[in-house]
């Protein structure tokens, strides 16, 4: 029988009033991850020694039932701020707003703008804060923006306001896949960011909705401005209130499971947290670590398909001949096929072995045969086109899977942030690129659209068979080193930060498997739980 027990009454130790600036006390202070300070604070030998593995699978439906709601309901929200450029353009955005010329397409890169200047900065401040809060504070700032757009009255004020809304959102993705690796397994991650990434999917199904409802809305005020409302505020409070700054510090965990959940990490190789930045991390050489360079091009050429149909899509599906109130109903589905597509791909790459970079592949198929519908039917044939429409949304899944890789697939706390930052680089200017591939007056409509986004796609593909290469071999080469009789790794490297590329017993995953733990000997044994 078990010895373990969570209950709150055996956790009357210091740890439970301890601060973060308590932990990081000169006393026990030194260059590493704060996660190597709490253990060493508290006594996590005996607490680890007692548990067993129904302690660590309850622990781990513990942190999905927290998290998991926090992160979706949260990204739902952004993709619906995100999508209701998309949605008013059916409306009178343009007439009443006066645009002209490229002015709509302008208006959706300038968002990306934002992104694109604000998402380094605020995710490197993001290390230096208790993490709650600061997505707390930045959800109501963003809350506060979106209202403000209601009363836009031209191009140059809605303009500025869409700059500034990229910029307080620029944080949310990067900080959540940062979320990813403090808390779960480097195997859990992939379906974890499927499982709240799959709210991307949600949102736009949600704001087609309200996008229709308003529609039928005859108050005098156009039906866009309907769009603009205070529940982002609420949302704000309750992620400031609820989610935790880290697993040392979650509340909702007693002392026991904190440990454990700290514990079951130590096998990703990667850390949990380090607060001060690294210079030496912040520079990444590519002929040395290609991954940044070909995630940004990956995700680039990704995010070109996302800036072009996602400003575009539903104009498209009016092009065929449906009103807007048409179109925005008709365009609703699209965000149920995309929230499915993206947590099966979440579930397959899971279990499939070898499966992260294949399925992501393999998820740009039926992307590309929509595509080419959209080239070779006539106009005359709507279903086919409708049918082309929706197959549109698997490409997604290639997305969020990219995304996970920084998590998974490098160490050291601020390279991890560095990584994702050259993802989400390639993730903005891929948005701010998209619009402007549309022809005005084209016919048939939005063909250049379709034809820069095929090519995108067989850019991805061949992008992603590099990415495999790459780590294929490196791996082989670190396995090669140790046949040789190399030490993979020391005891003090565990929680010490540092890069994947000076830690010689760091695998890349590209599936998951056991024997790649090769964490010599610790001060004490270490078993790996799930």
């Amino acid at each position: 029988m078990s010895t373990f027990d969570p209950s709150p009454a055996k956790e009357k130790k210091d740890l439970e009033n301890k601060t973060l600036a308590e932990l990081e006390d000169s006393s026990l202070s030194f260059d590493g991850d704060e996660a190597g300070r709490f253990l060493n604070s508290v006594d996590s030998q005996s607490i680890i020694d007692s548990a067993t593995d129904n302690d660590y699978k309850a622990l781990v439906r513990k942190l999905d039932k927290r998290l998991i709601p926090i992160l979706f309901f949260t990204y739902a929200l952004q993709c619906i701020d995100k999508s209701c450029l998309g949605y008013a353009s059916v409306f009178t955005l343009s007439k009443d707003l006066g645009l002209k010329g490229k002015e709509y397409s302008w208006l959706s890169s300038l968002f990306y703008f934002g992104y694109l200047i604000c998402e380094y900065p605020t995710t490197l401040l993001s290390q230096k804060f208790p993490l709650g809060r600061f997505i707390g504070l930045a959800i109501v700032a963003w809350g506060g923006v979106l209202i403000a757009t209601a009363g836009a009255k031209n191009f140059a004020g809605m303009a500025v306001l869409r700059f500034i809304l990229g910029g307080f959102e620029s944080l949310i993705t990067p900080t959540f896949i940062l979320i990813n690796g403090m808390y779960y397994t480097r195997k859990e991650q992939v379906l974890r960011t499927g499982a709240w990434a799959a709210a991307n999917g949600f949102g736009s199904m949600v704001g087609g909705i309200i996008a229709f409802g308003m529609g039928h809305v005859n108050t005098g005020i156009s039906g866009w401005k309907h769009m603009s409302s205070c529940y982002l505020h609420i949302l704000g409070v309750l992620v400031f209130l609820l989610l935790p700054p880290s697993p040392m510090h979650a509340r909702f965990l007693t002392e026991s499971e904190r440990v454990l959940a700290v514990h079951r990490i130590r096998s990703n190789n990667t850390g949990i947290l380090n607060r001060h930045l690294k210079w030496s991390q912040v520079t990444l050489n590519p002929f040395e670590d290609p991954q940044g360079l070909l995630l940004f091009l990956t995700i680039f050429c990704n995010e070109v398909l996302n800036g072009g149909f996602g400003a575009f899509g539903t104009l498209t599906i009016k092009s065929f001949g449906f009103n807007s109130l048409e179109s925005t109903l008709i365009y609703i589905p699209q965000g149920f096929i995309n929230m499915i597509c993206i947590l099966f791909g979440g579930w397959l790459a899971q279990k499939i072995p070898n499966g992260r970079i294949y399925v992501s592949i393999g998820m740009l198929v039926p992307t590309f045969i929509g595509l080419l519908l959209q080239i070779v039917l006539p106009r005359s044939n709507v279903a086919g086109l409708l049918t082309g429409v929706y197959l549109f949304p698997p490409f997604a899944t290639c997305l969020f899977i990219c995304l996970s890789l920084p998590g998974v697939n490098s160490s050291g706390y601020t390279k991890r942030i560095t990584l994702s930052s050259y993802a989400f680089l390639g993730y903005a200017l891929g948005n701010i690129s998209g619009p402007f591939m549309v022809k005005t007056g084209e016919t048939p409509a939005y063909r250049s659209v379709f034809v820069a986004d095929i090519i995108c796609i067989g850019l991805q593909a061949v992008f992603l068979v590099i990415l495999r290469i790459y780590y294929v071999r490196e791996n082989k080469r670190r396995d090669r080193l140790l046949a040789e009789g190399q030490v993979q790794n020391s005891p003090e490297d565990e929680f010490a930060d540092k890069t994947d590329l000076q830690l010689p017993g760091f695998r890349y995953v590209k599936k998951w498997n056991r024997r790649r733990i090769l964490w010599v000997k610790l001060d004490t044994e270490v078993t790996h739980h799930t």
